[in-house]
């Protein structure tokens, strides 16, 4: 366990230098950085959720978050091309394919039920 978490903050700590990864046919972690809230003045947490792609399925896993959990992928132009909403518990997952995108980049956004917002950036 302490090995997965070192790891994963390991990965985080390369979210400036590897701004966003190919959908190719690998297994690729899709880093997630929380958005800023300009109206609030809270203490930063660590990211409640984790994501990652493999032929071209982006699966989604809660580490401490339950409750709704909104999720848009918008294309280069920042227009919406895929949107749902999905009820999680803490240590679950869910998938989203989307294989039917065309090639490009893409930011997807998770918005947590407490308003808080998290993005990653990937490619197809």
């Amino acid at each position: 366990m302490k090995a997965k978490i070192l790891f994963v903050a390991l990965l985080m700590s390369f979210s400036i230098s590897l701004p966003s990864y190919s959908m190719d046919d690998e297994h690729v972690i899709i880093i997630l950085k929380e958005k800023e809230l300009v109206d609030e003045n809270r203490p930063r947490t660590g990211v409640p959720i984790s994501a990652s792609i493999e032929n071209g399925i982006i699966t989604t896993e809660m580490s401490t978050y339950s409750g709704t959990i909104s999720v848009t992928i918008k294309d280069e132009d920042g227009d919406t091309v895929l949107s749902t909403v999905e009820n999680v518990s803490s240590n679950s997952q869910f998938t989203t394919n989307v294989t039917s995108l065309a090639d490009g980049s893409y930011t997807i956004y998770y918005t947590l039920d407490n308003n808080s917002v998290y993005y990653g950036e990937f490619e197809k």
